[in-house]
Order: structure tokens, then C-alpha cells, then sequence
């Protein structure tokens, strides 16, 4: 009798759990994100990371990145698409915003780095087109068979301001013929003066 109970607790319990058809799950369409706002953590209070470092690309920025400072030259962003490579060139929109700090904590430089500066905490103001960076257009072309594309921004070398850093936020948008990812669209940047 147990035997027979047992055997038929275990047909109704085989018999009460289902197989469902798992359905295919396809991404047909794309989206745009940069690729050091996925790698790097968010800075407080928003939901982007405000770079104070010459950004990796395909990995987290450490502290032996150099940091972003007015004789840095040219800083390249990577704008990643997620989703399947097209025979034509695609664009993804931009627009710049004011980031909503007003000091940075900024670390010293990484070793090797000329000049040399101490870490401190600096006062934060917007960075002003043709005058902290060169003027920037509002599209990052993502070429054709590939999977990412470059947005260059040429930081001036300015005369040095003691104290002072100058912050650029970066937001794609759908402007372009991509959308950009919900979670990974905003990054900022800060210039130190020093």
C-alpha cells in the first residue's frame, strides 16, 4: 500500500508540473549606449558616472587612467550598438546638459602623469563651447559593419584656474536613426583647471 501511494504521489506530481513552450526571444532592433557609462559606476545622487579620468574602452576605468585635465588633448567616448550590425552607416544623436554638480572630488594624477597635481576637491562650473572644448556637432556616426562608433571631444588647453573644474554632460538621444538604451544614454565629463 505505501508502495502504491508513493508511485502515485509521484505520477501526481509529475502529473501537476507542465512544460511550457519557451517562445524564441529575437532583438531586431538596436540601441545606442556609451561605452564607459556601462563599465563605470554611477556617480551619487545620479544615474551616470561622472568621469574624472580619460575613460578605458571595453573596460572600467582604474586609477592608473590619466586624469581628464586641460592639457589632456582629445578625449575619445565609444558609443556601443547593442544589436545587429547593419550594412549602412547609422547615427546616434546627442545633446549636451549641465551637470548638476557644484564641487568635484578630484584624485591626484596617475603616475607618470605631467603635471602632476595633488587630489583635491574642486569648484565645478558648465564647460563653455570654444572655450573649454572645441565646438561639438550633434551625431556619432556608427559606420557600417561595426558595432560602435567615436564621439571626439578636443579639450582646450586653457590658462590654469586654481580651484576650478569645468564638467560636461553628454545625453544621447533619438535624434539619430538609433535610439539610445534607457540605462546606459548619460555620461559626463570633468576638466580639471588646475
Amino acid at each position: 500500500m505505501k508502495r502504491t501511494f508513493f508511485f502515485i504521489s509521484i505520477a501526481i506530481v509529475m502529473g501537476m508540473t507542465a512544460c511550457i513552450k519557451n517562445d524564441q526571444v529575437t532583438f531586431t532592433d538596436g540601441v545606442a549606449e556609451f561605452d564607459a557609462t556601462s563599465w563605470n559606476a554611477n556617480a551619487a545622487g545620479v544615474n551616470y558616472p561622472l568621469m574624472t579620468r580619460v575613460p578605458y574602452m571595453g573596460n572600467a576605468t582604474t586609477t592608473a587612467a590619466f586624469t581628464l585635465h586641460r592639457s589632456t588633448g582629445t578625449v575619445r567616448l565609444r558609443v556601443n550598438m547593442v544589436g545587429a550590425v547593419s550594412k549602412s552607416d547609422r547615427t546616434v544623436g546627442f545633446k549636451l546638459f549641465d551637470v548638476p554638480f557644484t564641487t568635484v572630488a578630484f584624485p591626484a594624477t596617475a603616475s607618470g602623469q605631467t603635471p602632476s597635481r595633488a587630489s583635491g576637491t574642486l569648484a565645478a562650473s558648465p564647460a563653455v563651447p570654444g572655450t573649454h572644448y572645441t565646438a561639438l556637432g550633434s551625431t556619432v556616426t556608427i559606420p557600417a559593419d561595426s558595432t560602435w562608433g567615436y564621439l571626439n571631444i578636443d579639450i582646450l588647453n586653457v590658462a590654469a584656474t586654481a580651484g576650478q573644474c569645468r564638467t560636461i554632460g553628454i545625453a544621447l538621444d533619438s535624434s539619430g536613426t538609433v535610439k539610445p538604451s534607457v540605462n546606459y544614454r548619460n555620461i559626463a565629463l570633468a576638466i580639471d583647471l588646475r
